[in-house]
């Protein structure tokens, strides 16, 4: 049994298992009713929040999402049935975005055994099992169905994980929930006699901000302290004929934020976030975009905006896609995990996880575009075998990851292998090159080649793009800057401290290797099955050096971590016939740049009194460029984090709720870098 007190830890709930029906030890209540489960969560909270009407009424002829939040994710049965609704209801066009808190979620097994009670949902029920999210804290990201559904599952205390999915709100004023991206409530859970914390003002006050005019919600229960708290955070509540032997339930619709008049409700309710800085007011919704940049984080933000409906201009520099950093024939999907884990670790292992399943849903399969053979990751010293054998006491009993002996971690790689490690089996390598030309293979996505972005400028309504002769190349209502290094050319991203990180790769001749391994091996570099009949050994990482020619130097840097790997994997004489280098673009805290790009001189005068005093509130939402966006420094993980932060800028462009947490939000935005220094008073 893992430690329970560690960051990854949740407690899974504990179950009692009453003819079929599970209940919930700690709160003796059951997951659903005896009589007629799927009956009573249809009546509740498909028909008392008028869904079917509501989805029949959508507009098909541009894609959308419609937003439902659950307040507990339990069996997952909610999901289902509306899941079920709406692919036989709604445009196929339109995304079903359904979004549940769990404090307490259900293992794997449970999971399966419960499910298994309603056969007509055995096929919507094995698509959430092989999707269903490890038990680790946080947001979990799932697209679903040919991506109709986007399911987001936030383990852990609904009153810690709600409140990070509302945008800031500066101090003083009333929240604007005007747009708030939840069209529907499911007021689910245990019923507040059993389970009263949840049942809190700073649940009502969380859905209030993240509502709009119009957002329903609906509820089993009819108790008094879940009217009284909807009422006061602006809620119009009435009473309804309750299912089956339940007299009443609740139901309604959100108006407008009710300022609370009563001292107590007032001390209960959430506490006005900061300043806003790290991202912009909302918009409208661009009907096009520019994506200056074609390797992975420009390829993957023009794909999940053209899903969206958003028509996209993708501008690269060169005459194919993923030239540079993104070019590499091999590129390793890996997370490296702390057991003390920090915004760097959370973003990291968030992204991976989402990675995971994209990858295999979305544009994994075609030839050539890798294989899912499974990470071995090996310590590459004491300290690391350490920092290993703390994690293995912390997340053992996961099964997205497996912590082997040295026998194990030989038999699984074909290798001998000294060293115990972490083997991720769901995990392997894919080619960049070949996953950008997936990603911009949609009808909305344009490319134009050979031409280099010299300039933007904005008039108001449209970002223009021209070359260095100042010939105009493409327009788009918004603009995101993806092109790594090259983001510095730029006037509006010129400030950003990119940091340039050489690295090379040495191809080998199949016959020079003694021993293909049966997984991706990473340990000081990384050593993977062959491809196109060679095998790429990688990388080096030099910070001082900034030329992209093919070094002897860094060939005999990777010759000789192959033989600290194994000695007699390489064979005498064996020499590179060839190579690859390239210069990775990183932050200072390694963390990728994703968000709204500043106006820095803006923000040199609103945030100016945080150079006499770092801890200063100022009621001021940062100014950034219109519809400007950013999606840089991805370092050497950037198959890993380009989809997650895809997604993120998506969710800003759109309107819709984030993938990740506010936090983790805050700790990529561009921003960050001007406010930081300017605590530090070096601006």
């Amino acid at each position: 049994m893992a430690h329970r007190n560690h960051p990854y830890f949740i407690v899974p709930a504990e179950l009692d298992w009453q003819d079929g029906v599970p209940s919930a030890i700690d709160y003796g209540d059951v997951y659903f009713s005896r009589d007629d489960g799927l009956a009573e969560s249809r009546y509740v909270f498909l028909e008392h929040n008028r869904l079917q009407e509501r989805w029949q009424q959508l507009d098909d002829a541009r894609p959308g999402r419609f937003t439902v939040c659950e307040t507990g994710f339990g069996t997952g049965l909610n999901f289902l049935l509306t899941c079920e609704l709406w692919l036989r209801t709604a445009p196929p066009n339109w995304t079903l975005h359904y979004i549940s808190c769990e404090k307490h979620p259900l293992r794997p097994e449970d999971l399966k055994r419960a499910l298994g009670a309603w056969p007509s949902l055995h096929e919507l029920s094995t698509i959430l099992q092989d999707n269903y999210p490890p038990l680790i804290p946080g947001q979990h990201r799932r697209y679903l169905h040919k991506s109709q559904i986007c399911l987001d599952v936030l383990f852990g205390d609904i009153l810690d994980t709600l409140p990070q999915l509302i945008d800031g709100v500066i101090d003083g004023a009333s929240p604007d929930v005007s747009k708030g991206p939840v069209d529907a409530w499911f007021l689910d859970g245990f019923a507040p006699a059993a389970n009263p914390d949840m049942w809190q003002t700073a649940l009502f006050d969380s859905m209030a901000r993240l509502s709009h005019r119009g957002s329903s919600f609906a509820t089993f229960t009819s108790a008094g302290v879940v009217k009284r708290g909807l009422k006061q955070v602006g809620f119009n509540v009435k009473k309804v004929k309750g299912y089956g032997r339940k007299r009443e339930m609740l139901c309604g619709e959100f108006n407008a934020y009710a300022q609370a008049v009563d001292r107590e409700v007032a001390a209960q309710r959430l506490p006005l976030t900061p300043v806003p800085w790290h991202q912009p007011g909302k918009g409208a919704v661009p009907q096009s975009a520019l994506v200056i940049g074609g390797g992975l984080a420009g390829c993957s933000t023009a794909r999940a905006l053209a899903e969206r409906g958003i028509a996209v201009t993708l501008i690269e520099r060169h005459s194919t896609l993923a030239r540079e950093a993104s070019g590499n024939p091999q590129g390793v999907l890996y997370t490296k995990l702390s057991p003390e884990p920090g915004t760097l670790n959370w973003f990291t292992l968030s992204s991976f996880l989402y990675a995971l399943s994209h990858y295999r849903q979305a544009y994994f399969g075609a030839s050539g575009t890798g294989d899912f053979c499974g990470v071995l990751q090996l310590p590459g010293n004491d300290r690391e075998a350490e920092l290993f054998s703390r994690l293995k006491e912390m997340l053992g009993d996961q099964r997205w990851l497996a912590f082997l002996s040295a026998e194990q971690a030989t038999a699984i790689s074909g290798l001998a292998l000294n060293r115990d490690g972490i083997f991720y089996p769901q995990a392997g390598w894919l080619s960049p090159p070949a996953i950008c030309a997936a990603y911009v293979d949609h009808p909305l996505i344009e490319r134009v080649h050979d031409r280099e972005v010299a300039s933007l400028s904005d008039d108001g309504e449209q970002w223009q793009a021209s070359d260095t002769k100042g010939e105009l190349i493409a327009t788009g209502n918004a603009a995101v800057i993806a092109g790594s290094h090259e983001a510095r050319h730029l006037a509006q991203s010129a400030t950003l401290p990119l940091r340039r990180i050489r690295g090379q790769i040495s191809y080998f001749n199949q016959e020079d290797i003694s021993t293909s391994p049966r997984c991706v091996v990473c340990h000081d570099g990384y050593f993977a099955p062959p491809t196109d009949g060679r095998f790429c050994l990688g990388a080096s990482f030099d910070l001082k050096n900034t030329d992209t020619a093919l070094s002897d130097h860094d060939h005999q840097f990777n010759i000789d971590t192959l033989r600290k790997l194994s000695p007699d994997l390489l064979k005498a004489g064996a020499q590179a016939v060839g190579g690859r280098a390239a210069l990775r673009c990183a932050s200072p805290d390694y963390l990728p740049i994703v968000g709204a790009a500043p106006d820095v001189a803006a923000f040199d005068e609103d945030y100016a009194a945080l150079r006499k005093d770092a801890k200063r509130a100022i009621p001021r939402a940062g100014r950034y460029y219109r519809q400007l966006y950013l999606n840089v420094a991805h370092g050497s993980r950037g198959l890993t984090s380009t989809p997650m932060s895809a997604e993120l800028l998506a969710s800003y462009l759109c309107g819709e709720s984030r993938p990740i947490s506010r936090q983790l939000a805050e700790n990529l935005a561009p921003a960050r870098f001007l406010i930081r220094d300017l605590m530090r008073n070096r601006r």
